[in-house]
């Protein structure tokens, strides 16, 4: 999936809509249940191993990798920055 132009108001709701899904009743099997980029990394690259089964796992995996897409995609073309 390719998600550009992901305005801030989005990025909140998603990352809230991701906290309340992980951290309902602390079921998932995470570190930390905050919506931080490094938490986000952690959860899409080791969260498949032990909360897969989990209820709403494939909806924050989606929402997480949408987060991060967006985060990769600001992080290498700055709009203020001229090379």
């Amino acid at each position: 999936m390719i998600y550009m132009n992901t305005s801030l108001a989005e990025l909140l709701s998603d990352r809230y809509q991701y906290e309340e899904i992980v951290g309902f009743r602390k079921t998932y099997d995470l570190p930390t249940y905050t919506g931080d980029i490094d938490s986000l990394y952690y959860f899409v690259n080791h969260s498949a191993k032990k909360n897969r089964f989990r209820k709403r796992f494939d909806e924050a995996m989606d929402i997480a990798k949408k987060i991060l897409e967006s985060y990769e995609n600001e992080k290498t073309n700055l709009p203020g920055v001229y090379r």
